[in-house]
């Protein structure tokens, strides 16, 4: 039996999808890329709302394609060296102007949420908000001053 992440329910209201894309300020017709391990009931949940393209990505494997996207969620990884390499990956998937988040709360990382922000520094991203109910903090390109829109 797959053992689906906590913040992958079954959602048939589409509520998590409408949270998340709301606190990224994206519009139902995003694209997004789904980073981490088990991610397909995020990817449906995703195709049910709308979205207008929607790719899966695991954190430790090439991705055959460098399409951008509005959004990057990273989803379940397992160890922080994944948590490193998927906020690189999401980062060059946003490009210059799309949003990054990061569902802290899940995260296997030694110190936890602090070690989310630190390690999307590194990546060049900057905390945008804290969804604190969540647990899931927002990022965008450092040295972008503008949401986006």
């Amino acid at each position: 039996m797959l053992d689906i992440p906590s913040f992958a329910p079954d959602d048939p209201s589409g509520a998590l999808v409408d949270r998340v894309l709301a606190i990224a300020h994206l519009p139902p017709t995003a694209s997004v890329a789904v980073i981490g391990h088990h991610t397909l009931p995020l990817l449906l949940a995703l195709m049910r709302h709308g979205c207008a393209r929607v790719r899966s990505l695991r954190p430790d494997a090439a991705s055959p394609d460098g399409e951008v996207a509005d959004l990057a969620w990273i989803v379940d990884v397992a160890k922080e060296d994944e948590l490193s390499e998927a906020l690189q990956a999401a980062r060059l998937r946003t490009g210059g102007r799309g949003r990054v988040i990061v569902e802290g709360l899940e995260c296997a990382c030694r110190n936890g949420l602090a070690a989310v922000r630190h390690r999307a520094a590194c990546a060049g991203l900057d905390v945008v908000s804290f969804d604190h109910s969540a647990g899931r903090l927002v990022f965008r390109p450092a040295g972008n001053p503008r949401p986006v829109r």
